[in-house]
């Protein structure tokens, strides 16, 4: 749900938006302001994602209280109403980084199409924002991979005996074919038994642990621009390409392209890039 308070000093106005039908267009209405610093207390202690507010209010005006709000919350979206007669401080507002603004009479459907679009954007920031959180820890693994580090999960804390021969064997194989049954008849052990001893030791079953092996793998390949995106799938040993980039998009998120285009965001593109593309 996006998080909205309603600004308005007309009794009638604040009404009439706050009866809208808000929930079922996936909003809650998180406070009623009916001034500038009402609406700004609000913003304090609510934290939503949407202000819709009237630009011109007494004790507080429609611009001041945006000015003060993003102070509190940056990321806060902005919608304005105004008279027509107002209309330079709606423009002064977009200037500002308000979002958009309805003019009085207010129609509902227009509030309504008008928060939509805030709605798309608010929930394509928090998309991006979650990315980028991934995409730190992902950074954390390239910087281990580099240095020709694995990273273990929390569950595979200190692996044992011939478990901890198979996770050398598998860091040092990954590029090649690798089965439970090949490592059960490497080191003289029934499959079935070796392959409860693994995921018994390691926390993991031995399929998952060497796809996350390839895939900290692949994150390495992919900080090295020289090698094109459809050459890492085989140099981490999965044939299929198409089945390597669900893979990875299941682990971090995004696919192999995206994730290299978000590391080198704002870089240019390199020759080799341009061909693949």
């Amino acid at each position: 749900m996006i998080r909205m308070v309603i600004a308005d000093d007309e009794t009638m106005t604040r009404m009439g938006l706050s009866q809208l039908a808000w929930e079922k267009e996936g909003f809650a209405v998180a406070g009623v302001a009916e001034n500038g610093l009402e609406a700004l207390e609000l913003v304090r202690s609510a934290e939503p994602d949407l202000l819709l507010t009237d630009i011109r209010m007494p004790g507080l005006d429609g611009l001041a209280l945006m000015e003060a709000a993003h102070r509190e919350k940056p990321g806060l979206k902005v919608i304005f109403i105004t008279a027509y007669h107002h209309m330079e401080y709606a423009l002064q507002a977009i200037k500002l980084g308000a979002l958009g603004f309805v003019l009085k009479p207010t129609d509902p459907d227009e509030i309504l199409e008008t928060c939509r679009n805030a709605k798309k954007r608010i929930e394509e920031e928090r998309e991006r924002k979650r990315a980028e959180e991934g995409l730190r820890g992902q950074l954390k693994e390239i910087s281990l991979a580099l240095q020709n580090k694995l990273v273990p999960e929390p569950e595979e804390a200190a692996p044992h005996g011939v478990v901890q021969d198979i996770l050398a064997d598998m860091a040092e194989q990954y590029a090649s074919e690798i089965t439970i049954e090949q490592m059960a008849r490497k080191y003289h052990f029934h499959p079935d038994y070796l392959s409860r001893m693994f995921k018994r030791e390691t926390g993991d079953h031995f399929s998952n642990t060497l796809a996350r092996i390839r895939m900290q793998k692949a994150v390495e390949l992919l900080a090295d621009r020289r090698v094109k995106v459809y050459e890492i799938s085989e140099k981490v040993g999965i044939r299929d390409t198409r089945y390597f980039g669900q893979l990875f998009k299941k682990r971090y998120g995004v696919t192999p392209g995206d994730f290299r285009k978000r590391l080198f965001a704002g870089q240019p593109e390199t020759e080799s890039e341009a061909e693949e593309a």
